[in-house]
């Protein structure tokens, strides 16, 4: 899915020094309605932050999905320190962002608060049917469905609520006067190309 219909001229970018080293950019730069609701709602780039028993932070790639307006991701209990992590110290943030390799295209949402780790079988289900939809949709017919689903669901995992304390977004394209409209230009692909 890409954005990049909505392009008209390309405005030109404004390196101004004093200006980028005082800007607040969740503050001054906030994201567009429409492209915060859907980067936040419909993007596969997520890392999770948290604190590990030994004190150091942790950041951690995650499959997520947004379930009543919150932040959704799913673990194994027993073999990933995440989760246990979590229940000693619930403080976490949350990066979801899109793959802009042009600064004039970089949008990101920074959740932060604490996680609720749950085992409830109806919520996990909810989870994980939601991320099997999202994350693998070439999966097709409802015995592969339910036998990638069942490789998901299983009795090890939980699944991480982030309940915000705050959220921060920002649009680096404004910060150089140089806002695009649209959240996806796939400048990640077109970049690797050339090392390729």
């Amino acid at each position: 899915m890409t954005d990049s219909k909505n392009e008209q001229a390309t405005p030109t970018a404004v390196f101004d020094p004093t200006k980028l080293e005082t800007v607040n950019a969740g503050k001054d730069y906030p994201m567009e309605p429409e492209d915060f609701k859907k980067l936040f709602h419909h993007n596969c780039y997520c890392e999770m932050a948290h604190i590990n028993k030994k004190g150091f932070p942790i950041v951690t790639p995650m499959f997520y999905v947004v379930r009543d307006e919150e932040v959704w991701v799913s673990s194994i209990r027993k073999h990933r320190h995440k989760v246990m992590d979590l229940e000693q110290n619930p403080k976490v943030s949350v990066c979801i962002h899109n793959d802009g390799a042009n600064l004039r295209h970089q949008k990101a949402i920074l959740v932060i608060g604490h996680a609720e780790v749950s085992s409830e079988d109806a919520v996990m289900r909810e989870i994980h049917w939601a991320i099997l939809d999202k994350y693998w949709s070439e999966v097709k017919g409802e015995e592969q469905r339910q036998t990638a689903f069942n490789a998901i669901h299983t009795p090890l995992r939980a699944v991480i609520r982030i309940v915000p304390e705050k959220t921060l977004n920002w649009d680096f394209g404004k910060m150089v006067d140089a806002y695009t409209p649209g959240v996806w230009f796939h400048e990640a692909y077109e970049l690797s190309e050339k090392f390729i």
